[in-house]
């Protein structure tokens, strides 16, 4: 079984004009439900650096149109379903709310994660691309999402804002999708400092597949990806491990790890490598699935 900590799908295929049960995307139900994957966060992002957009009103049209299918939003029944596709959503950059009360409406409307900023900076804080920490108005939207029991997601945060945040945390956070900056020495990858920082609060990291967060120089192959995985389980261990795709929200991907169905292949080459079958099944699967449980309760 897989568990999947982020993708775009969700924007992308309603974009294309495309459905969820089957399409020419990364990830659709259909090829999902064939490799045995049971949770997927499925993000909803928009560029807030555009003017004129309602970006509130898009988000309640995405969460309205992922009604239409039979699986089992995770927020709203409040548990993972046994021979179901299971989904949990989240908001990547929330800085368009205009008021606090918008995010308890989002949760109303099945939302259940949410990172502070995308990659630049915006009213809340510093995104990954910026030196800015959290701002006063980043404050008060944090303090909101920790009361309504939102899993905070700081992936694309910046040093400073994961740093800022985590000081105000006393409860398990993810980085849904990124890697080890000593392996790939980009600014949406962590540093030792931070995985150990995740560890100690018993969070997740997802191990993201795009190419340059994977490698800094020349073509990424599947063996670069195993890499960032064995080098977060020598520093902190296993069990802080997960994937975070990112499917359909980037263009270069390895070999080997084109789409959903190639998820298997991490299994097969973890095995190859000394991890035991119970490491395995955490990775693959178990560990985003009992850190979600903590906020289904």
């Amino acid at each position: 079984m897989f568990a999947d900590a982020h993708n775009d799908t969700l924007t992308t295929a309603f974009l294309k004009g495309e459905n969820l049960f089957k399409n020419s995307c990364q990830f659709d139900f259909e090829r999902a439900k064939s490799i045995g994957l049971k949770l997927q966060y499925m993000a909803i992002w928009q560029d807030t650096r555009q003017t004129g957009i309602d970006f509130l009103k898009n988000a309640f049209y995405f969460l309205d149109r992922i009604k239409e299918y039979k699986i089992n939003n995770v927020a709203l029944s409040k548990r993972i379903e046994d021979g179901m596709i299971n989904i949990l959503l989240s908001i990547e950059d929330i800085s368009f709310i205009n008021d606090t009360y918008d995010i308890e409406v989002l949760k109303q409307k099945g939302v259940k994660s949410a990172t502070l900023s995308w990659n630049h900076e915006n009213k809340l804080c510093g995104g990954a691309y910026s030196d800015k920490g959290l701002t006063s108005i980043g404050q008060e939207v944090l303090k909101k999402l920790i009361e309504e029991n939102f899993i905070i997601d700081l992936a694309h945060a910046s040093k400073k804002t994961f740093f800022d945040v985590v000081k105000h945390l006393n409860k398990p956070f993810i980085v849904s999708h990124s890697n080890c900056f000593s392996l790939c020495p980009h600014l949406r990858n962590l540093t030792d400092e931070q995985i150990k920082i995740v560890r100690d609060f018993n969070g997740i990291i997802g191990i993201n597949f795009y190419s340059p967060f994977v490698k800094d120089k020349g073509k990424a192959n599947l063996n670069d990806v195993l890499r960032h995985i064995a080098y977060i389980a020598e520093l902190i261990g296993t069990q802080y491990i997960s994937f975070g795709s990112d499917f359909d929200g980037a263009d270069k991907f390895p070999e080997g790890l084109r789409d959903v169905e190639d998820l298997p292949n991490i299994k097969v080459e973890l095995g190859k490598l000394g991890f035991s079958e119970k490491e395995i099944e955490n990775i693959c699967y178990l560990n985003l699935v009992r850190f979600t449980e903590k906020f289904l309760k």
